[in-house]
């Protein structure tokens, strides 16, 4: 399905020429209930350019911005869908847009951010497009139906099915090989049919009559799996590209394969015709991005260079330039579509998911760490204190130094095993990062590590039998239900089990993976930051970690499994204090006091007595699947984040609920409270940074 709305964001853009420019925004534009800022924008899903060249149009994880074409500014935010916006298309006259969601869609004043018309009927992921001189449109979801609406009256006028409806169709299918695997449909005109093309798990395609259902044709000749269709702009050429075979043009009226393009099976998502026919593009995991001559079929140009991070794409209307947006750093590029020359890059301050939040001792500075990059912003002026942020890898955590001027994160964390005659070696290696708190610069990197066991290597001997894997780290990609009941999809990336003291002395990780000797799987290395060295390795789980936390002195660590227990670790000596059972702990957050600890629950939240090892109030309440849980100062107040973006606030003296704070799209990855108790920081895998007042 990613496929056919991809084609529906090609069909809305226009050229235009855009210089270097960071983008301004208002962090208080257009915000949710309960927020007093919003840092960041998220990660771009697509991006449409007004006819008039005025404008550009980017959809997000958190909504619709809107820029100035020319010189890179952000003009406002449009914020609408409830779960984030999938596609977005300007109309003929520039003066409405058109966006889709998780099972809405939403027309736009562009002038004044009103919504003009709502469309209902779609399920999942809604790809848009606007057709017939801004008459009609066009909208694709997940579910597998297309429909055309009249903008006017906002009436269905037609709808085509892609795939079979019922579950149990599709089931059958499966059995026999006849199961849909991509599709593209095609619609020349407005008052034409259209070609509907199916490619199934066989290696199959299918024409068929989009509006009839009426067979076509039948093109054979492939025995794997169809990833990929385009139909070009005239409806005369197919693409096709085939699991572990190169991408092949046939001809639609005759059924024959005329001519073969990129030679590299290994292509991602970007797979369309311009919107004159004359080039083909495509995404290679070899080249990155390849610009075929349809006429002739020979390559015309490769962009390699830092393109594989590009995640939609789309050609202007008279096919001269192409634009990718970078789901990493959020740049937007374009080429000339003649030579693959970079033309221009416009930097917006999108960003992918968010790992880590850390505030400074005086929460002057909020520390934001993503995937490979640290960005930290001014919470008094609410802008970002350096346009430079430094690489890093895989990021997991971060802390501040006690005087607030130095950043420590954390990051790649990996296990291996070396084997070698009778002999073995384990370790374990991460890297820390220390940062500049005012200028974001960084410092230094150096690595820790951890090792059992001896492999000698002897003369002549440079075979090693090695293994290497994450540290317990992993991706979840899930369902969950809107408010609507419209299901959309969450993602969650989990880079390792990791946690700092809080005044950055002491650094642990859980040891998950599964190549570690069963003696020491499910244990807890402990190092001390100064030193590098490993204090202690701490054993007594049977089962996954899933959480780690200190005190705020340092001197106890807690870690929750999936053995159904929660353990207290003694720091100074790497002895165990106590073990008390629970349900599958998450999260994990001690109270200021270091008295109380707080963990995830199957109907809630248990705070505990850590002295006792005894239960002290359950919070009862939809938290979700919870990975981020954090006291305020006075310990009066605790925030859960929830995998559908909900952020709960409780009440710790009378257990009750006293705010449900709704902004995020995905998952909450980080919550943390400002000294003063009265913020509260919020971080999630849609790449935003919510500020919100807390309740007193």
């Amino acid at each position: 399905m990613k496929h056919v709305l991809a084609t529906l964001i090609l069909l809305s853009i226009y050229t235009v020429c855009l210089g270097n420019a960071m983008a301004e925004v208002s962090p208080q534009w257009n915000l949710p209930k309960g927020a007093k800022a919003r840092l960041g924008k998220g990660w771009i899903t697509s991006i449409s350019f007004s006819p008039d060249g005025t404008r550009i149009a980017v959809a997000s994880s958190t909504g619709i911005w809107i820029y100035d074409a020319h010189t890179g500014d952000a003009l406002t935010m449009l914020r609408g869908h409830e779960a984030g916006v999938i596609s977005v298309a300007f109309s003929p006259d520039s003066k409405t847009l058109a966006s889709g969601g998780y099972g809405d869609i939403l027309l736009w004043d562009i002038n004044t951010g009103k919504t003009l018309k709502s469309f209902k009927g779609h399920k999942g992921r809604v790809g848009v497009g606007i057709l017939d001189e801004g008459k009609t449109l066009l909208s694709v979801s997940s579910d597998g139906l297309v429909r055309l609406w009249n903008i006017t009256t906002g009436h269905e006028k037609k709808v085509f099915h892609l795939t079979p409806s019922s579950n149990i169709s599709k089931f059958l299918l499966a059995l026999i090989g006849r199961e849909v695997s991509s599709w593209h449909l095609h619609i020349g005109k407005i008052d034409e049919n259209g070609i509907m093309a199916l490619g199934y798990r066989n290696g199959i395609v299918r024409l068929k009559d989009a509006t009839t259902d009426r067979h076509l044709k039948t093109l054979r000749g492939h025995r794997d799996t169809v990833n990929n269709l385009a139909i070009s702009p005239d409806g005369t050429l197919l693409a096709v590209h085939i699991f572990n075979d190169p991408v092949r043009l046939w001809d639609i009226t005759t059924g024959r394969q005329i001519k073969t393009l990129s030679r590299h099976v290994g292509l991602g998502g970007m797979f369309a015709f311009s919107r004159d026919g004359k080039t083909f593009i495509c995404q290679t995991s070899f080249n990155g991005i390849e610009l075929w001559d349809v006429d002739t079929g020979t390559l015309r140009a490769t962009l390699g260079e830092r393109t594989d991070e590009i995640g939609t794409l789309a050609f202007s209307l008279d096919a001269k330039t192409f634009v990718g947006a970078n789901s990493e750093d959020g740049s937007i590029r374009f080429w000339d579509a003649n030579t693959g020359e970079e033309l221009s890059v416009l930097t917006t301050g999108h960003t992918d998911g968010l790992n880590a939040l850390a505030f400074s001792p005086d929460s002057s500075t909020l520390a934001a760490g993503y995937a490979k990059t640290v960005e930290l912003w001014d919470t008094n002026a609410l802008t970002l204190r350096s346009e430079t942020i430094e690489p890093t890898d895989e990021l997991i955590t971060l802390v501040f130094s006690p005087d607030g001027g130095i950043v420590t994160s954390a990051g790649d964390f990996t296990f291996r095993k070396q084997k070698r005659d009778g002999f073995s070696k384990e370790s374990v290696k991460g890297k820390l990062s220390l940062w500049d708190a005012e200028t974001g610069q960084n410092r230094s990197v150096f690595p820790i590590e951890s090792h059992k066991g001896e492999a000698p290597v002897l003369p002549g001997q440079k075979d090693i039998s090695s293994s290497s894997g994450a540290m317990g780290g992993y991706a979840r990609i899930m369902d969950t239900k809107t408010a609507n009941g419209i299901k959309k999809y969450v993602k969650y990336q989990n880079n390792g089990i990791v946690a700092f003291s809080g005044d950055g002395s002491m650094i642990a990780a859980a040891q998950n993976s599964s190549l570690v000797t069963r003696d020491d799987q499910f244990s807890i290395l402990l190092w001390k930051v100064s030193s590098r060295q490993l204090q202690f390795t701490l054993k007594g789980h049977n089962g996954e970690i899933k959480a780690l936390v200190f005190t705020p002195d340092g001197k106890t660590l807690a870690s929750g499994s999936k053995d159904g227990t929660i353990r207290l670790w003694d720091t100074t000596t790497g002895n165990q204090i106590i073990s008390f059972d629970s349900d599958l702990s998450t999260a994990l957050a001690f109270s200021a006091d270091g008295k109380t600890l707080a963990s995830t629950h199957n109907k809630g939240i248990k705070l505990w007595d850590i002295t006792t090892g005894s239960e002290l109030r359950t919070l009862k309440g939809d938290i979700g699947i919870c990975y981020a849980l954090a006291f305020s100062a006075g310990s009066n107040i605790l925030a859960s984040g929830s995998h559908d973006g909900t952020i709960l606030v409780w009440d710790v003296v009378t257990g009750s609920q006293v705010a449900t704070l709704k902004g995020h799209s995905n998952w909450i990855k980080a919550l943390v409270f400002s000294s003063d108790g009265k913020t509260l920081a919020s971080g999630s895998e849609d790449g935003v940074i919510f500020l919100w007042n807390v309740p007193q």
